[in-house]
């Protein structure tokens, strides 16, 4: 039986000769199951003609079939382009930016913990106050302290303007102590982390102060990981006598005891209550958490300010010239036609400056405030357009030879001066609409920001002699910071409340309620009963939101004096408004 079954299946070597071993079956070979032990006599029926009984366990474990030998395929030649792609080249963190090559210890978490609590204690989120300045003196305090320890910039005059940012930083955060107008504060807060950013990590080309100034939003994400694991090396090494350990349990167990007793003496006395809610917010599960959230954001923008002033971004790579190159016809052509489209808008704006309401409206089939306001947006929109293709051109340009130079500075020289014709044109109807139909925050605000757009073009025109200026992108960045502490010296609101009083008759006098107390001074000069229907909002403001002391502002305590002094005067508000709004229809009626 035995030589049966040796006859009926071909040795490996046969198998390896008989054509049709070589050719592999149709389907996968690992999808065709395994025969099992009773089918045994079934394939061994294909090689002889008998059927041969099942053979014992034994003889099935010594004949078991030997696999098919599968010869390798050839791949085609251009199979290569579906093997895996090389890993990707490290990135700007991991090349330029690796952080402190040590965890952030006890010193760096003492830093940012008390960037936090100032943050919770001291600080009024929900308007302009004091409390932005001491906050931002406590986080640039602490800052200083740690660059001290981190490596310094290569000269002087760069250690000077680190301290320019710093000193302009603090300078727009101060805006809020003497202005309550939140929708410049807004922008000057946002000023302030700019070049607060600048301050610790630097940058002097275009690219590399748009990254110096993202870098502080940045590394606060960034110091979470370096400080943890700061506070997982300190657990590890700390003995348990050990003097900052003990520092930092006894303020601990120092602050509950204080939260704690505090607020029963609060509850037990109610003058004691009234000096302890003066000095601290009001404590209950809200104030709690309001207390948790500003300390980790203040705590972070602290660790942040340290971890980059220690080890701040290596921004080399972006300070050199591109390498890339466009000729003389890549130049030409998109300029000329950019300069010749300019040149047919200023001829035909030229006619306007000079030209009343008649001439304005018959010319151009709009009406005076029609003509005003439209296009002031889209001239806001060009102008900054017109400021991208100046810096690309300028970067990418051609400037080997003495004709490259030429042409470049013939061309944008004529952008320039044309691009400021522009930028006259879209602040001359800014200047017409207000000046007839009455001040706003929006219209002033942009208005102020077209005559920082002209400010650049000029400073373009000084740098373009050389076609490349390293002080631009900083100074066109101080520009805008200065532009926003003008307009907080200028006091915008007080200045728009003085051109509307003069013409309350005209304009929309509803609009007067909306503005805040800096306007105060302005709209007590109002008549009766205008002036109680244009402080009515001021009014309840005040009274629901009186200031705790990190919330002092100059404007409303100025503002409570002046209500305080004229209170017997004021009128109810919706009497006051109401007589206002007829006084406002007679008037419309006779004119």
């Amino acid at each position: 039986m035995t030589e049966a079954l040796a006859a009926a299946e071909p040795t490996s070597a046969e198998q390896a000769a008989s054509p049709e071993a070589v050719t592999a079956p149709a389907g996968p070979v690992s999808a065709v199951p395994a025969a099992p032990a009773e089918s045994a006599p079934a394939v061994a029926q294909a090689g002889t003609a008998q059927t041969a009984p099942a053979p014992a366990p034994a003889a099935v474990a010594a004949t078991a079939p030997v696999p098919i030998a599968v010869p390798a395929q050839p791949y085609p030649g251009d199979a290569a382009r579906f093997s895996p792609l090389p890993p990707p080249p490290p990135g700007f963190l991991a090349t330029r930016w690796q952080g402190p090559d040590y965890a952030g210890g006890p010193a760096a978490w003492t830093a940012a913990l008390i960037g936090g609590l100032a943050t919770a204690i001291a600080l009024p989120l929900s308007r302009p106050a004091i409390g932005w300045l001491l906050v931002g003196l406590v986080m640039v305090g602490a800052t200083w302290h740690a660059a001290r320890f981190g490596p310094k910039p290569d000269t002087k005059v760069e250690r000077l303007i680190r301290v320019g940012w710093a000193v302009l930083a603090v300078a727009l955060l101060a805006v809020g102590t003497f202005r309550d107008a939140g929708w410049l504060y807004v922008f000057c807060v946002l000023g302030a982390v700019a070049c607060g950013s600048l301050a610790v990590a630097g940058g002097h080309s275009v690219r590399a102060v748009i990254v110096g100034m993202l870098a502080l939003p940045l590394a606060a994400f960034r110091a979470i990981p370096w400080l943890g694991r700061g506070l997982s090396a300190w657990q590890k090494t700390r003995t348990k006598g050990g003097t900052a350990g003990r520092i930092v349990l006894s303020l601990l167990v120092t602050l509950v005891m204080l939260v704690i007793f505090g607020a029963l003496l609060a509850s037990a006395d109610a003058a004691f209550a009234k000096l302890l809610g003066d000095l601290i917010p009001e404590i209950n599960v809200r104030s709690f958490l309001r207390l948790l959230i500003y300390t980790t954001i203040g705590g972070l923008i602290t660790a942040g300010a340290i971890f980059t002033v220690l080890a701040p971004p290596d921004l080399s790579g972006l300070e050199r010239p591109a390498t890339r190159r466009i000729g003389r016809i890549e130049v030409a052509l998109p300029l000329g036609g950019l300069v010749l489209l300019f040149a047919a808008f200023v001829a035909v704006q030229l006619r306007f400056f000079f030209g009343d309401k008649a001439y304005i409206q018959k010319t151009s089939g709009l009406t005076y405030s029609e003509y005003a306001v439209q296009g002031f947006g889209q001239l806001l929109v060009v102008t900054l357009l017109t400021l991208m293709v100046i810096g690309l051109v300028s970067r990418w340009a051609v400037k080997e030879t003495v004709q490259d130079r030429v042409l470049l500075r013939s061309l944008l020289g004529a952008l320039v001066l044309l691009s400021m014709v522009i930028v006259g044109s879209a602040v001359w109807r800014m200047w017409l609409y207000q000046n007839t139909y009455g001040w706003t925050r929006e219209r002033l605000f942009f208005g102020s920001v077209e005559l920082y757009l002209g400010g650049v073009f000029v400073l373009i025109a000084l740098a373009g002699w050389k076609l490349r200026a390293a002080w631009f992108p900083r100074a066109a960045v101080a520009g805008f910071a200065g532009l926003l502490l003008f307009l907080g010296a200028a006091n915008p609101e007080h200045f728009i409340a003085e051109q509307n009083v003069e013409r309350f008759e005209k304009i929309d006098f509803y609009y007067l309620r909306a503005l805040g107390p800096d306007a105060a001074p302005e709209l007590a000069k109002l008549p009766h009963p205008y002036r109680s229907c244009a402080l009515s909002w001021m009014i309840a403001d005040l009274r629901d939101n009186p200031d705790q002391w990190y919330a002092w502002n100059l404007s409303r305590a100025n503002a409570r004096e002046l209500i305080a002094e004229i209170e017997h005067e004021i009128y109810p508000a919706e009497y006051a408004c109401k007589k206002a709004r007829e006084a406002n229809r007679k008037v419309n009626v006779r004119d």
